[in-house]
């Protein structure tokens, strides 16, 4: 009985995700469409499993054993939803069907025997050592292209690392979850994928095992609900060629941090009404200064050129901005390269070149921060204005 429980209340959770994905489905439509389908194949089939035992409903548990092997295009879905996570580009590519057709294909004459009865073979005799190879082939794909270009995901910005780690968690969760499902999966099975012997074991018997891991990641999700989303790029959007000045992205008026310490609860005190016209400033110069083309320029510097005293500027940056003065220090000197680039310095420099005028130590970390900033890599930002 605890266990159909388990089931029905991972399904019950499963629907509110469902929910939560397909209320915000324009946030990423492609990242939701297969995460829409993950989840809904997923907690309809625990559902089920749930009311078939609990009632005992013999026809229901005989559909239920037959759909097992349909759950198998999952594995095609996770790996698409990975790719599309880390692509720049978040069209669709209609070739990426084919990871699923073909499975699909595998699943109907596993079930149907069409090829069997056409070309009088025995082509489904194979299809069980076809999945187990399908399976294998794909987890090491999705675990290569987790380890390159997520797990490893470099950033120099400290909100974009948060994001990343973030990120990185989830993919982490979501990769124990295919391989829990796997291994259920291969141990029900590995006598028919190995020895061509028939299954003794009920396929739904571990099912509660499934269901468990799925109860932990609906949960993650329904605390967090914006890791259904992958990256956020509202860095890159403020930091447009053509953004508004007045943008309030990065600011907080309003601050929400509780303040525990003396001095700053006087300091609150005495410059509340000057809050606005300081983030008005500090936006302002983030996209029009050069000051930051100095390794050394500091926020005592700074303090200097808005001409107002350190320890207000430092507690606009404790209590008022989404920034470390490290990252607004980086930010604008992305934004002065784009000004450069976008007044034809590169005709007669290097990015090398423009990396140093800007005030980054090498093209490395300059790379890295203008990718994290706009959003592109500098060659992609290239082509892209090239093109218009």
């Amino acid at each position: 009985m605890t266990a159909n429980i388990i089931l029905l209340l991972s399904a019950f959770l499963g629907y509110i995700v469902i929910f939560l994905a397909f209320k915000n489905y324009k946030n990423n439509r492609i990242l939701n469409s297969f995460l829409l389908f993950i989840f809904l194949i997923s907690s309809t089939r625990l559902m089920l499993d749930g009311i078939a035992e609990i009632y005992n409903i013999a026809d229901l548990k005989t559909f239920c054993t037959k759909s097992e092997s349909y759950m198998a295009l999952i594995l095609p879905c996770f790996y698409l939803y990975f790719n599309y996570l880390i692509r720049d580009n978040h069209d669709f590519i209609f070739k990426d069907l084919l990871h699923i057709i073909v499975l699909l294909f595998a699943l109907i004459e596993r079930e149907f025997l069409l090829f069997d009865s056409i070309f009088d073979c025995k082509l489904n005799y194979y299809i069980t050592q076809f999945f187990a190879i399908y399976a294998l082939v794909y987890i090491i794909a999705i675990f290569l292209t987790l380890k390159k270009n997520v797990w490893h995901k470099k950033a120099t910005l400290s909100f974009t690392k948060t994001q990343n780690t973030l990120i990185k968690k989830w993919t982490i969760l979501l990769f124990i979850i295919i391989n829990t499902f796997l291994l259920r999966f291969f141990l029900l099975y590995y006598k028919e994928y190995l020895f061509f012997e028939p299954l003794i074991i009920e396929p739904t018997k571990y099912l509660w095992v499934t269901a468990l891991v799925w109860i932990v990641l609906f949960v993650i999700i329904i605390s967090n609900p914006q890791i259904l989303y992958g990256y956020s790029y509202l860095q890159a959007e403020s930091a447009k060629t053509n953004s508004d000045l007045k943008s309030n992205n990065y600011w907080n008026i309003q601050s929400k941090i509780k303040i525990y310490n003396n001095q700053d609860q006087l300091l609150k005190e005495k410059i509340s009404a000057k809050i606005e016209p300081y983030l008005f400033e500090l936006n302002a110069l983030l996209f029009n200064n050069s000051y930051f083309r100095n390794p050394q320029f500091s926020i005592k510097d700074l303090a200097q050129v808005l001409n107002i005293p350190n320890s207000h500027l430092k507690y606009i940056f404790k209590y008022h901005s989404k920034l470390s003065f490290s990252d607004y220090k980086k930010i604008s000197r992305i934004q002065n390269s784009l000004e450069l680039i976008n007044n034809n310095y590169l005709a007669t420099n290097t990015l090398e070149s423009l990396s140093k005028e800007v005030g980054f130590s090498s093209y490395n970390p300059f790379f890295t921060c203008f990718k994290d900033v706009v959003g592109k890599s500098p060659h992609q930002y290239i082509s892209s204005i090239n093109r218009e």
